[in-house]
């Protein structure tokens, strides 16, 4: 079974697809099979990369087919490794709707990543928008971990505090059906934390707030706020390719290493230059 690893907030603008498109580069570095899943109705995810052989369906079959999960939903991206559901969904809102009379609405994506077709990969990624809605629903409950991006000012703090536990609240509320209704536990990441003392201060607020949480774990990992991240999606390549020569300690190679190390405990103190041939293939495996 492949990891599934879905990114949550109930806020937008926290830095959700571009933690999920570096999540997915730096993984396939390692020579891991990845998939990402872009349930957005907004389609970030699905341009981030460039498209080197796209599939003729994609999000909403996968979903109206009962997350039943074909080869023709899954494209290509000139990323190696790397492969991509696309989001075809409108911003009208209809996918959400017609996943809202689903009784079965929390298992689709569940379903989804545990098709066959899934089974080739050794990661999934799954994007989500930025608001309370079914898509993000299903894909919390799809995940073996959800990472939440917060950004270390009272805004966004108070938003994770109160709109994205809530939800997480409300899914496992079904818990008593059985596990099969048990979301993933949640891992919160500090996002675009800047230099100064306000912002160090809310990160502290934040590890305190949840320390000994029994559903959710503040990651070790901090993403400074840093130009190379935008233009590494303006140059459509993973962040640590673009920062490959800055190895300082808040360097974005040093940082997407960090993430990848705590998501994936097994690739500790591995560096994607350590892995070669049939090293990346152990390593897939």
């Amino acid at each position: 079974m492949p990891t599934v690893i879905a990114l949550v907030s109930t806020k937008g603008g926290v830095g959700k697809t571009t933690i999920a498109a570096n999540i997915a580069g730096i993984l396939a570095a390692y020579g891991m099979r990845v998939c990402v899943i872009d349930a957005d109705i907004q389609p970030s995810l699905s341009k981030y990369y460039p498209i080197e052989e796209r599939a003729p369906r994609g999000l909403t079959a996968v979903v109206t087919q009962g997350g039943s999960v074909s080869e023709d939903c899954i494209s290509r991206t000139a990323i190696p490794n790397l492969s991509v559901v696309c989001s075809d969904a409108t911003p009208d809102g209809l996918l959400q709707s017609w996943l809202k009379d689903r009784e079965d609405r929390l298992m689709i994506l569940r379903r989804a990543v545990r098709s066959p077709a899934m089974q080739a990969f050794n990661a999934i990624i799954i994007d989500t928008q930025g608001a309370t809605g079914e898509l993000q629903r299903t894909a919390a409950m799809a995940a073996d971990v959800m990472v939440s991006p917060i950004k270390p000012d009272v805004l966004s703090a108070n938003e994770f505090s109160t709109g994205t536990m809530a939800m997480l609240d409300e899914l496992n509320r079904l818990a008593d059906f059985g596990e099969a209704f048990r979301s993933g536990d949640l891992y919160a990441l500090i996002n675009a934390q800047e230099r100064n003392n306000n912002a160090r201060g809310v990160t502290e607020y934040i590890r305190r707030s949840f320390a000994g949480h029994r559903k959710v774990k503040v990651l070790n990992t901090i993403i400074p706020s840093a130009a190379a991240y935008t233009s590494a999606a303006t140059a459509q390549i993973p962040v640590h390719e673009y920062d490959r020569r800055s190895r300082g300690q808040n360097s974005a190679w040093q940082t997407m290493h960090h993430l990848a190390w705590e998501l994936f405990p097994e690739l500790a103190e591995i560096y994607v230059d350590d892995i070669e041939g049939d090293d990346a293939k152990e390593v897939a495996v």
